[in-house]
């Protein structure tokens, strides 16, 4: 008898794991703690009352919270009735608030109203003009034509919001036996999640992806991340980051148990470690560095956790870090493309590479200038089909995104040998890729420009052992300019998150700018501007 296929929606995948794993902790912090039964029941509840009000298949919902039950509540619910999630980062401004929720054609935010200092009804009115005039269920703004409802966990002193509460009640309107016709309409090919990842533009990229891959990449991925039912696993990457998705899917897929920390502050994240037995963490970078360095001191014992410890081969044995699982992917493939298991060492000829094709991905190199398709080994730039690639980017042709033949350019420049192994060599954009996250200098490099007393700026990425770029800005001063690097910074937190303010910053005049005979910026010459110091 032929073997089924595995879960390709939400709502399948989700009915098969609690129907293996009810009674078992799929969600959990130091205050709550959600079984797979109660995930499922709390999920159908949303699920239901986003029905009551007015959302459906392919309707658009956004959502802004922290890590935690309600951020997995509300995303499962939105993907069980076939809508289309956007993800917001708690790190916007309210500029990018703006764009994202009119870009992407929000109809309903589920939000959370605070979480680390920010108070996110501040943040939306300060998005929105005229949210203030509106009533919960009656906004009506230009601003994000579609927008008719946001619902608050506190909505103290915001007349124009509705309480998660009031948004549940609904649920009793819409009977069981509606939210698994609805189930029952979502398709493995519909569009399921909205993620903005900075591009090659000023504006962030929406890159949007199907029901099929967000289910059926994560078990793929599980496999080489060593994903068991038994672990308790917790991302620092948060979800609303295509990387802290993926995990999350991942520990879902298997049963597992995902483990959020309240706040990112190490002694909460110690503090969840031990009272929630984690056993497995999922980070890098300097944030992880510095997390096993506490955890240490402390007394925990990081070779107990996977992932805060070194990581180790299948006999026990420390692998040495230039041989470690090098996985490499983007948002637009939901995560590794090319990856090997993590307690699988490189071979000892391969320092660095990042590995063979994922699920199915189709890869080649090509001429970035010709479109060439090149031999094994040369460098080239990289193109992928298939697998979990993106459906596109939202409101984006498809001949503006995809080659002719349906490949994706990534403007990653990579070589592939002959035996599939592949290794990343540069970045052909203007990406910066800074603690995870993506930045576009460009994006940047527009808010520089709008400060008064800024005549011109270039930013780059330069590299750096614990972030792997960091954000640097060469400035020249207007005359008269009384601009220091503090001020600089002070003003653009106002406007940009904070992974992409900054960190370096030196004043130029505009001569020491590197440029060709025609004007072009020679953006790989402008690392000596920053060795050279300030003028």
């Amino acid at each position: 008898m032929a073997t089924p296929d595995p879960p390709s929606t939400i709502p399948a995948m989700l009915a098969a794991v609690v129907a293996s794993r009810a009674g078992h902790d799929a969600v959990v912090t130091r205050a709550e703690r959600l079984t797979y039964a109660d995930l499922d029941a709390a999920t159908a509840r949303m699920a239901r009352a986003l029905l009551a009000a007015g959302l459906g298949k392919g309707g658009r919902m956004a959502l802004l919270a922290n890590d935690g039950p309600l951020w997995i509540t509300a995303f499962l619910a939105g993907l069980r009735i076939g809508a289309l999630v956007t993800v917001l980062s708690t790190l916007a401004t309210p500029r990018e608030l703006a764009h994202m929720l009119r870009h992407s054609d929000v109809q309903l935010l589920v939000a959370t109203r605070r979480f680390l200092g920010h108070d996110y009804a501040a943040t939306l009115a300060a998005a929105l003009p005229g949210l203030d005039r509106a009533s919960p269920g009656r906004i009506a703004l230009a601003d994000a034509p579609y927008l008719r409802a946001i619902w608050l966990d506190d909505v103290t002193g915001v007349p124009w919001a509705g309480t998660h509460a009031a948004l549940l009640d609904g649920a009793d309107a819409i009977p069981p036996a509606l939210l698994a016709a609805a189930e029952a309409q979502v398709n493995p090919a519909d569009d399921a999640v909205i993620v903005y990842t900075s591009g090659s533009t000023a504006l962030p990229k929406a890159v949007v992806h199907s029901q099929w891959n967000v289910t059926r990449h994560p078990p793929e991925l599980a496999r080489l991340f060593l994903v068991r039912p038994g672990n308790r696993m917790l991302p620092m990457l948060p979800a609303f980051w295509l990387g802290g998705m993926a995990m999350a899917l991942q520990v879902l897929s298997q049963g597992a148990t995902l483990v959020y920390p309240l706040s990112p502050d190490h002694e909460e994240l110690l503090r969840t470690i031990r009272e929630c037995r984690v056993n497995r963490l999922n980070g890098w970078g300097d944030g992880l560095v510095r997390l096993r360095a506490a955890a240490t001191s402390q007394g925990i014992d990081v070779d107990a956790i996977v992932g805060l410890g070194p990581f180790r081969d299948a006999a026990g044995t420390p692998i040495p870090p230039h041989l470690q699982s090098n996985m490499l992917g983007m948002s637009e493939t939901f995560a590794p493309h090319s990856a090997e298991p993590i307690d699988q060492p490189l071979p000892p000829d391969r320092p660095g590479a990042s590995g063979r094709a994922v699920n199915g991905y189709e890869r080649r190199v090509v001429d970035p200038e010709t479109g060439a398709v090149l031999p094994p080994g040369a460098t080239g730039e990289l193109q992928l089909r298939g697998g979990a690639l993106m459906s596109g980017f939202y409101k984006r042709r498809r001949t503006e995104v995809f080659t002719a033949d349906g490949f994706y350019p990534t403007g990653d420049l990579v070589t592939i040998d002959a035996d599939g192994w592949l290794t990343f060599v540069a970045r052909r954009n203007d990406m910066i890729k800074t603690r995870a996250a993506n930045v576009s200098r460009l994006e940047v490099e527009t808010a520089l420009l709008a400060l008064p007393g800024v005549a011109s700026a270039v930013v780059t990425g330069l590299p750096d052992a614990d972030f792997g770029q960091v954000v640097a800005a060469a400035v020249v001063p207007a005359p008269a300019s009384r601009w220091t690097e503090a001020t600089l910074r002070e003003e653009l937190r106002k406007v940009l998150s904070s992974y992409k303010v900054p960190r370096r910053i030196v004043f130029v005049a505009e001569a020491d700018i590197p440029r060709t005979a025609t004007g072009k910026l020679r953006l790989h010459d402008l690392a000596a501007l920053f060795d050279a110091g300030a003028r």
